[in-house]
C-alpha cells in the first residue's frame, strides 16, 4: 500500500494488532438509505470490539429540511463527547462495504479538526470474511466536555453554487457521485418530490469508482487516473463535490485529497436541495 494512502486507510488485519490500544477509538457508522434504523440494529446485533456507534441519521443539522446536512456546532460537540472521543485519538472508522458512508463520517470530523483519522478498508464485510472477532458488547464511555468549531469552511450553498456558474470567474469542476443511471435521469430519485437529472456541466463520478468489488480503495495510480485522466480533473481547479444528500460525495473529497487536492468543497445540500420540484 502507497504510505500516502496508509496514512488515509487501514486494513482489517493491521486493526486487529492494534485493537487493544488505548490510543484507537473506532466508529461504526453502518448506514442505509431509507433504512433509518438498520445501522444501530446491526451494530446491536454484531460489531467490530469496542467501537461505538456514531448515528448519521440523527447526527445532522435538526433545523434545516434538507435530508443528511452536517451537524451544527452544538450537535457535533454533544454527540461525539458523548461517545468519548477527542482529537487527540487515532480514530478508524467502518461501514458496511468500505466506501459508502464511511467516507462522510471522516470529512465530518475533519472539519471539525480531526487529524488522526482513517477508514477500514472493505469495512465490516471484509471485517467479517476474514473471521475476525466480533461483539455484541457496547463499549462503556467517559462523556468528554470538549469545545469544537468548524476549522475548515469549505461548503457551499446553493446561492453561491448558481453565482459561481453565472459569473465563470474561476475554472469550476463540479462532480456528481450519484449512480450513472441517476445522474443521466434513466432511474428515478429515491426521495419524494425530487426530479430526475443532475446540474448542466457537472461531471459523473459514482462514488463506488474509487473502490474495487471488495470494498478495496485503489491504489494512488489508479485514483490518479480515474481523476486527472479519465476525468481531466487539474489541481488549480476549485473542485465541488455533490451527490443525493451529500453522504457519498464525501468519498470524492477523501480521493482527492490523498492526491493532495487543495481547493476541494461540498455542496451539502447536493440533488436532494437542487432536483426538488
Amino acid at each position: 500500500m502507497n504510505n500516502r494512502i496508509r496514512s488515509f486507510v487501514i486494513n482489517a488485519q493491521e486493526l486487529k494488532k492494534i485493537i487493544d490500544s488505548t490510543e484507537i477509538k473506532i466508529i461504526d457508522c453502518r448506514w442505509f438509505l431509507n433504512q433509518p434504523e438498520k445501522g444501530a440494529y446491526e451494530y446491536k446485533k454484531s460489531h467490530i470490539p469496542n467501537a461505538v456507534y456514531y448515528d448519521l441519521e440523527r447526527n445532522t443539522e435538526t433545523q434545516n429540511n434538507l435530508p443528511h446536512m452536517l451537524p451544527s456546532k452544538k450537535e457535533f460537540s454533544d454527540s461525539i463527547n458523548k461517545l468519548g472521543i477527542s482529537k487527540k485519538d487515532h480514530i478508524v472508522i467502518y461501514d458496511q462495504i468500505g466506501f459508502f458512508c464511511s467516507a462522510r463520517v471522516w470529512y465530518t470530523l475533519k472539519l471539525y479538526g480531526f487529524k488522526k483519522l482513517r477508514i477500514l478498508n472493505g469495512g465490516f464485510r471484509s471485517w467479517q470474511e476474514k473471521k475476525l472477532p466480533t461483539t455484541r458488547i457496547i463499549p462503556k464511555t467517559i462523556v468528554l466536555d470538549s469545545k469544537f468549531k468548524i476549522i475548515q469552511n469549505k461548503i457551499v450553498k446553493k446561492k453561491e453554487l448558481e453565482e459561481m456558474f453565472s459569473k465563470k470567474k474561476e475554472k469550476i469542476k463540479l462532480i456528481d457521485a450519484r449512480s450513472k443511471n441517476r445522474f443521466l435521469g434513466y432511474e428515478p430519485e429515491p426521495r419524494k418530490n425530487i426530479k430526475s437529472g443532475n446540474i448542466p456541466g457537472s461531471i459523473n463520478i459514482p462514488f463506488n469508482k474509487i473502490s474495487d468489488k471488495n470494498g478495496n480503495l485503489l491504489n494512488f495510480n489508479k485514483l490518479k487516473k480515474l481523476f486527472e485522466l479519465q476525468a481531466n480533473i487539474k489541481k488549480n481547479d476549485k473542485v465541488i463535490c455533490m451527490c443525493g444528500s451529500g453522504i457519498t460525495a464525501c468519498n470524492i473529497i477523501f480521493s482527492l485529497d490523498i492526491l493532495d487536492y487543495k481547493n476541494i468543497n461540498l455542496y451539502d445540500g447536493s440533488w436532494a436541495e437542487w432536483g426538488k420540484q
